[in-house]
């Protein structure tokens, strides 16, 4: 097995609501996170137990590393800079709605080119989404709609080398693997590896490791499902809560991988079965990551 499971702790007493994409921060040494329904950033310091809060006023729902130090945050339909040292905010770009349809951003990572990219799904109950979900390529001047047609779009994630663009729908249930231009942010049509079921595990966020394998958080079935570079899955490892949202790698030497999860909408029997679902999980890694690509600010 990739982890060493009998070691998986929480990393903090935090437990929220829908906790979503952690990164780690190599210069703090720092775990940065969000809560999407509390409208909360949240960060750890593992070596000394420091943690910070920032309440925002909207929807959080992803969040990037800057080259300046300074947090890029989805927000609403807003993409903010952040910075957590001193508590300032600045309103980047706004991303249009799809024909004025309310929606909201969700997953987000900035990708190898400098650039942050982010989706936009319909903000309606869960169960009557639209496909109305795009994917947008933000950088310090400029935003660009760069795929249309999606759902719930999720799971983005690049290779080391800047080569390889995984892509998931939570909702059409794929997860699709692409060659990537870091030198031009394009992308092709790529090839779907997986049509995951709720009992595979509906695939939620992803990260990839140094390797070159991508693991997919299985939101519907608590496991993380590891994917080769090929596609092939590779294991699947139970999670300690049922619905595990994200992970990333980090830690000193990138051999920890931490894990977001979530207690949105979950019944009482499993709130009680299971009281850390919504805590964000740290377990050591037989396998290495690498450092989080940062959004070219600027500074």
């Amino acid at each position: 097995m990739m982890l060493t499971m009998q070691r998986a702790e929480l990393v903090c007493d935090v437990i929220g609501t829908l906790a979503e994409s952690p990164v780690w921060d190599e210069r703090r040494q720092t775990l940065f996170w969000c809560d999407i329904m509390e409208r909360k950033l949240h960060s750890v310091t593992p070596s000394s137990g420091r943690r910070w809060t920032m309440t925002l006023p909207d929807t959080v729902s992803c969040l990037g590393l800057c080259e300046s130090g300074r947090l890029i945050v989805a927000c609403g339909m807003q993409i903010l800079l952040v910075d957590p040292e001193n508590g300032t905010i600045a309103t980047l770009a706004t991303i249009p709605a799809p024909d004025g349809l309310p929606s909201r951003l969700n997953d987000g990572r900035v990708g190898p080119d400098g650039a942050f990219w982010v989706g936009t799904m319909d903000a309606g109950p869960f169960h009557d989404i639209r496909p109305t979900g795009q994917l947008w390529r933000v950088t310090a001047t400029d935003i660009r709609c760069r795929q249309t047609g999606l759902t719930c779009p999720n799971g983005l994630a690049f290779s080391a080398d800047g080569a390889v663009m995984w892509h998931s729908d939570s909702v059409q249930r794929w997860i699709r693997r692409r060659h990537f231009d870091r030198r031009t942010g394009l992308f092709d049509e790529g090839d779907i590896i997986a049509r995951p079921t709720e009992a595979d595990g509906r695939p939620d966020g992803g990260c990839v490791d140094g390797d070159g394998r991508y693991w997919s958080a299985g939101v519907s079935a608590g496991v993380l499902n590891i994917h080769g570079e090929d596609g092939a899955l590779l294991e699947k490892i139970p999670m300690p809560v049922p619905h595990p949202t994200m992970s990333c790698f980090g830690g000193p030497d990138f051999r920890t991988i931490f894990v977001t999860s979530h207690r949105n909408n979950m019944g009482e029997e499993t709130r009680t079965r299971f009281p850390r679902s919504g805590g964000v999980w740290a377990i050591p890694a037989n396998v290495q990551g690498f450092p989080a690509f940062r959004f070219a600010d600027g500074a």
